[in-house]
């Protein structure tokens, strides 16, 4: 469901401009921000999900996959003819009678990618799905480099607009530049202003901005990693099931994220009805009844469900959020909870 619904307008001013506070401009500064001292009470959370990115180039704070007298202890493992006895553990040996080695590995960094969905339909909300999208991704970034691991953000707006990245290639990333650089971040503009500035040619819809942005991301050779995908999913199934495939096979582990608007979890009330979607062509009337509430909340559960699967199917992470929550519970309960944080 990428369309709202709501009575029908009056001709005073577009219905849609009413309904979401188009014309009304939020406060820049407002979208990002976090009350005082909050992050700096995440600073002892790591990303629980991030595995060590390997390569052994930066250190960090996981476990790698290099052995042999390194910096941390990691297990021990039997003696076999030919080891080095400085690794013996002696004590072990005198408990048990049996000769073990101990293993060391090296602490690396992690790589956490962020893929955030920046489509006309993530205005939805209050707070929009978009500020509660940026707030996460501020959030996520600020644990990763406090655990000095690699977080790249990658926005995307469509099938035929380019990826917006952060950091730049070659650019030394930090937390309050990340945060500047989301607010930066516009959203793609609804289909019915971008056909009003089109000057007769017919703009493109959403159709294909989740698989497009997916295929973008890998061709510019990202190092492997987890890929935390923040995004309301309204895109056909079939698209969301290739499109973490591709991610899947390429190697990156992936996490979705899955967050929705108040109005979008239940059918408007009854009453003629004018529908405009802001991703595709067309607008319907209709007239909304109960047994269309029931119906579109069938169809919902079912499309949350399939989702979910898709990304438990590839052996992803998955959590479904409002845009309303508090990131505060957010991040710090339920993440916790789900063991995506500790």
């Amino acid at each position: 469901m990428r369309g709202v619904a709501t009575p029908a307008p009056s001709p005073a001013r577009p219905w849609w401009h009413r309904f979401f506070g188009l014309n009304r401009t939020a406060a820049p500064d407002a979208e990002v921000v976090f009350p005082p001292g909050f992050l700096e009470s995440l600073e002892r959370l790591r990303i629980a999900a991030l595995k060590a990115s390997g390569g052994g180039l930066r250190e960090g704070h996981r476990l790698g996959a290099y052995r042999g007298g390194q910096l941390e202890f990691h297990d021990h493992r039997g003696y076999s003819p030919g080891d080095d006895l400085r690794y013996l553990d002696w004590n072990l040996y005198a408990r048990l009678g049996r000769p073990f080695i101990k293993e060391f590995a090296r602490e690396e960094a992690g790589c956490l990618h962020l893929l955030l969905d920046a489509t006309a339909s993530m205005r939805l909300g209050r707070p929009a799905k978009w500020t509660f999208a940026r707030r996460l991704a501020a959030l996520f970034g600020h644990v990763a480099w406090k655990s000095n691991d690699l977080v790249f953000a990658w926005a995307y707006r469509g099938a035929e607009a380019e990826l917006s990245r952060y950091p730049a290639r070659g650019a030394r990333p930090s937390s309050p530049e990340f945060v500047e650089w989301l607010r930066r971040q516009a959203l793609a503009a609804p289909l019915h202003e971008r056909a009003a500035a089109a000057d007769g040619r017919a703009p493109s819809g959403a159709a294909g901005a989740f698989s497009a942005a997916v295929r973008a991301f890998l061709r510019a050779g990202p190092q492997r990693g987890h890929v935390f995908i923040v995004s309301d999913f309204w895109q056909e199934e079939s698209e969301i099931a290739e499109s973490v495939r591709l991610l899947t096979a390429a190697g990156f582990d992936v996490a979705g994220l899955h967050v929705l608007a108040e109005e979008e979890l239940r059918a408007p009330d009854p009453g003629a009805l004018r529908v405009l979607s802001l991703e595709d062509p067309g607008e319907v009337e209709l007239y909304a009844t109960g047994a269309a509430a029931a119906c579109y909340a069938k169809e919902l559960e079912a499309h949350l469900a399939a989702v979910k699967g898709i990304f438990q199917r590839r052996g992803g992470l998955y959590l479904f959020e409002r845009s309303g929550a508090p990131l505060e519970r957010v991040l710090i309960q339920t993440l916790r909870r789900r063991h995506w944080v500790a």
